[in-house]
């Protein structure tokens, strides 16, 4: 099995001696530092306003869900104790009807 040539390519080379880093950045817009920080500390207030308004939120809607299921509760109560004492009476019936078998277990 004869393996492929695989061609890799030159990368050009980039000289940058010759780079005036000063011009470049005289050439470069002026941004008030200032007006940055207040932006940023108006981002990160406004980013902690919205968290405390979600917080508080999740708090208004976990009352509402907990006096909806206080209301529900007796009801749930009643129905599971309605259906324990069906299953229990079942059992006995059939714990009743059972026929003896005639083989012993030792």
């Amino acid at each position: 099995m004869k393996i492929p040539s695989v061609k890799i390519p030159t990368i050009p080379s980039i000289d940058l001696t010759k780079l005036d880093a000063q011009a470049l950045l005289n050439r470069l817009p002026h941004i008030p530092t200032d007006r940055v920080i207040e932006l940023a500390k108006d981002a990160a207030y406004t980013t902690v306003g919205f968290g405390v308004l979600t917080f508080q939120k999740t708090q208004v809607r976990r009352q509402e869900v907990m006096t909806d299921l206080q209301a529900k509760l007796p009801g749930a109560v009643e129905q599971a104790v309605t259906h324990a004492t069906s299953a229990l009476t079942n059992l006995r019936r059939l714990v009743s009807n059972r026929k003896p078998t005639t083989e012993q277990h030792s």
